[in-house]
């Protein structure tokens, strides 16, 4: 006798055990895995009520651990932006702690400084910091702030 088919809630509890999901890409699975928007529509309400998924929450969360990992906001407003996620939020938190992305970008500098520690051209070893801290999202002149106050 065939199992009886999963129902669109009991999926999105499954995919939101192994990792929190915003509502979208919730939504894309649910879709992909075959249920109709119908179901899935009520599967994610049901989340909500139940205090499963909630983006806010889940936004600020990220923020903090996109922060951590030493990003730029150029690059956490990408990645969430990507997730889904209210453009609109993600900005209220990173500017409501402007010091957190200059320390972000003092902690990445001075992890790519350890690296750079046997180039001993000072301009390469200030252009390879300026292209890496760019490429993790942080604005030009945040960047070259560091630099001309940095001892490298």
């Amino acid at each position: 006798m065939p199992a009886a088919p999963v129902s669109a809630l009991a999926k999105a509890m499954a995919f939101l055990a192994v990792r929190p999901l915003s509502e979208l890409e919730l939504l894309a699975k649910l879709r992909k895995a075959g249920y109709p928007d119908n179901e899935a529509d009520a599967a994610i309400e049901e989340c909500r009520k139940r205090h499963y998924l909630d983006d806010e929450m889940l936004t600020a969360d990220c923020v903090d651990a996109l922060h951590n990992r030493n990003l730029g906001a150029r690059q956490i407003r990408f990645k969430l932006a990507r997730r889904g996620l209210d453009a609109e939020k993600v900005s209220e938190l990173l500017e409501a702690d402007p010091d957190a992305e200059k320390q972000a970008a003092e902690r990445a500098m001075e992890s790519k400084l350890r690296l750079l520690r046997n180039e001993s051209d000072p301009r390469k070893k200030r252009e390879k910091l300026f292209r890496f801290l760019v490429g993790r999202g942080f604005s030009p002149d945040l960047i070259f702030k560091l630099l001309d106050n940095a001892d490298y």
